[in-house]
């Protein structure tokens, strides 16, 4: 994942998706954490364990909130090289 000056780049522990979301494109984040990205709810952002992917960002279920997590389900996890409780970088893509 290249980083430029004004992109910001956090790194979250990997959790497991809401059955709902499986196979949606999604991933979830704490709504503080979006604002920290930068990014706003359906924006695109890049996930990168082993391998850079991409998904649209939602906000966290309430129960999810304030602990770090990045909630993907397997589609995703696969793609990015990355499986649960392991640590990913997400970036808001430009």
């Amino acid at each position: 994942m290249k980083k430029t000056s004004e992109d910001q780049l956090s790194s979250f522990r990997v959790a497991e998706a809401s059955p709902r979301d499986a196979g949606r494109g999604l991933v979830r984040l704490d709504p503080l954490d979006l604002t920290r990205l930068g990014a706003e709810i359906g924006d695109v952002a890049e996930i990168a364990g082993k391998r850079p992917t991409v998904a649209r960002v939602m906000p966290a279920y309430s129960d999810q909130r304030g602990q770090g997590l990045v909630q993907m389900d397997g589609i995703l996890r696969a793609n990015a090289g990355a499986g649960l409780d392991e640590s990913v970088t997400c970036a808001r893509s430009r």
